[in-house]
């Protein structure tokens, strides 16, 4: 599920969660449901009803890795609900009552199945991307790490639910705060910090009739250090409750591993370094520790890359070694290559740099001096290969992939068939050929191709008349054609050294 802005939103995007606007009197109305196709009518409601975006369903298939994934759906349900609970709370001044309370029980108590039973959610945040939405998918993730910690000190299923509401609360009062402090991209003065700073009391404030005294200690202390360094009553090791230890380790993991108007997401490694140095100033040492134990920087089938230029995915988390994670290579042609476990010593110099795959573009792969052509001859454009060697490009080429071998005969399109010269029927490998190289792109998320002008496969502008005569017609290959209906765009190799 990704969020895009209203302005990027096309024709086409599926809506991954309902859209609802609210007015002045806490109504609620839906505007477009989840599972709708955006047209250019459904963009412009969206837009003069001054909403900053929608989330659409993710174009990005799953991988071929067997593990328990988080369905799209799940994370627009409980975005929802938490969005309806926080909404409900700031249209009413601030004010909390029992019906909300309710909802967000009712979410804990959803959350921690997913996350002890299911084991989707394991130390596994969701990740969203609209700042805008920040508050809600903050408490979200911090509910989920918090849960998360307190199965690991094997906290009763009482206990357990009851930190799950502190975390889901804990932040609830920012949305009090006047926009232009919260979204404020300059540092904060002194006055403003001291309004922010107030969030903890306030919500404890609004909520001390309605739950119990371990969610309040929760909530007040999710800021106060160990050292006494904290806010907003500066308490030290020992007058800390639990529930606020824990939420200040799974609160400032989460905060730095999100981007935010002021703040860029840091790197997973910076994120650790900064946990471990502040143990026992900050930070409680057992519940960091545990927390640095179990933590899932990289979750399982996620695409990394590797500071040997290579992309990869993660096939497994170490314990304990959380930025060593084992990975498997993924080869220029999208083949899987032997699984490395980094905490071994012999792979000691690699690391991982970023989360994320870098792969931009689709490019033939007889561009780059595989023997894939139909005669078997080597061809390199060292300036498209240049994008494979730098992991910015996967190579494909649709007939051998579908199974021609090489050397074979050449073939043309002629009256919308691939024949041979022998006048053999391949269209079926043509159109099986482009399905895989389509299925690539799509897994990857890759929206441009660079293809081999006048193949029949790859053609972008000219292509052969089907005669075996070696004359050109304005047309496009079989593969270029469905890249090209799917929303990919196609250019040529000519093409592509002519720009650069």
């Amino acid at each position: 599920m990704l969020f895009i802005t209203a302005e990027n939103l096309k024709p086409g995007m599926i809506l991954a969660m309902d859209l609802t606007v609210y007015n002045n009197y806490n109504f609620k109305t839906l505007l477009l449901s989840k599972g709708q196709p955006l047209s250019d009518v459904y963009i412009s409601k969206i837009i003069s009803n001054n909403i900053s975006g929608a989330y659409v369903k993710n174009e990005e298939t799953c991988n071929k890795f067997s593990y328990k994934s988080i369905e799209d759906e799940f994370e627009a349900a409980v975005l929802t609900r938490i969005k309806d609970v926080f909404y409900k709370y700031k249209l009413n001044s601030g004010k909390f009552d029992a019906r909300l309370l309710r909802q967000i029980s009712i979410l804990a108590d959803d959350l921690i199945e997913e996350i002890i039973y299911n084991k989707t959610l394991w130390y596994n945040t969701l990740e969203f991307s609209n700042s805008h939405d920040y508050v809600f998918q903050h408490c979200l993730n911090v509910a989920i790490l918090s849960i998360s910690v307190g199965n690991s000190l094997q906290l009763s299923a009482h206990k357990l639910h009851e930190l799950a509401v502190a975390a889901l609360l804990h932040d609830i009062s920012m949305l009090m705060i006047p926009e232009e402090i919260l979204y404020k991209q300059e540092p904060l003065s002194e006055d403003e910090f001291k309004i922010v700073k107030m969030h903890p009391l306030t919500a404890v404030n609004e909520l001390k009739s309605l739950v119990s005294n371990d969610i309040l200690m929760g909530i007040s202390g999710h800021h106060e250090h160990v050292d006494g360094t904290g806010y907003p009553h500066g308490l030290s090791n020992g007058q800390i409750h639990l529930f606020g230890k824990i939420l200040a380790v799974c609160d400032v993991y989460q905060a730095l591993n999100t981007k935010f108007v002021y703040r860029d997401t840091w790197k997973p490694s910076k994120i650790v370094n900064y946990l471990l140095e502040n143990i026992n100033s900050k930070l409680d040492y057992k519940i960091t520790r545990q927390f640095l134990k179990d933590i899932i920087v990289y979750p399982v089938g996620s695409y990394v890359k590797l500071n040997n230029g290579k992309n990869a995915i993660i096939v497994k988390n170490n314990s304990g070694s959380c930025l060593r994670p084992v990975v498997r290579p993924i080869s220029p042609r999208d083949n899987f290559q032997e699984d490395i476990n980094l905490i071994d010593a012999e792979n000691q110099d690699i690391e991982i740099t970023e989360k994320g795959h870098t792969f931009q573009y689709i490019v033939s792969a007889c561009l780059c001096g595989e023997k894939t052509r139909y005669d078997g001859k080597v061809s390199v454009s060292e300036k498209i290969k240049k994008l494979v060697d730098e992991g910015k490009a996967l190579m494909v080429c649709p007939e051998v992939d579908a199974g021609l071998k090489t050397p074979r005969l050449p073939c043309e399109i002629k009256n919308g068939r691939v024949i041979n010269i022998s006048s053999d029927d391949k269209t079926d490998y043509f159109v099986n050929g482009a399905i895989k190289t389509l299925k690539t792109a799509q897994k990857y998320g890759i929206k441009k191709a660079i293809l081999k002008e006048k193949s029949p496969s790859c053609g972008s502008s000219c292509i052969y008349d089907g005669t075996f005569n070696k004359k050109l017609i304005p047309g496009e290959g079989i593969t270029t054609r469905l890249l090209r209906l799917n929303g990919i765009e196609v250019i040529s190799n000519e093409e592509y050294e002519e720009r650069v």
